[in-house]
């Protein structure tokens, strides 16, 4: 069971990992799903008055969505990183218990 629990977590990890590095080195900003330029700016939306609690929809920059763009690969790699880091603790532990 520890194998399919380390596998597992290095499968996700390799996955996160290349995941947020695809994002950091090929993503474009968009709005509403066509790709922006820079200098442009996304507008919102108006889906009327906000409701409960809800904040009202903002306008981004391309640097605004690119920097959320940024941010989410990083995350990711990060997460990545900290799952393989476990998976490689659990397999040590692992052998070493045997």
């Amino acid at each position: 069971m520890a194998v399919f629990i380390v596998i597992v977590l290095l499968l996700a990890g390799v996955g996160l990992v290349l995941m947020g590095y695809e994002k950091l080195h090929t993503a474009v900003p968009t709005c509403f799903g066509k790709p922006m330029e820079p200098g442009q700016i996304c507008y919102a939306r108006d889906p009327g008055p906000p409701g409960d609690g809800m904040p009202a929809p903002q306008n981004s920059t391309y640097a605004e969505q690119l920097d959320s763009l940024t941010s989410g690969g990083w995350t990711a790699v990060v997460i990545g990183v900290v799952l393989i880091v476990i998976a490689l603790l659990v397999a040590a532990s692992v052998a070493a218990s045997e």
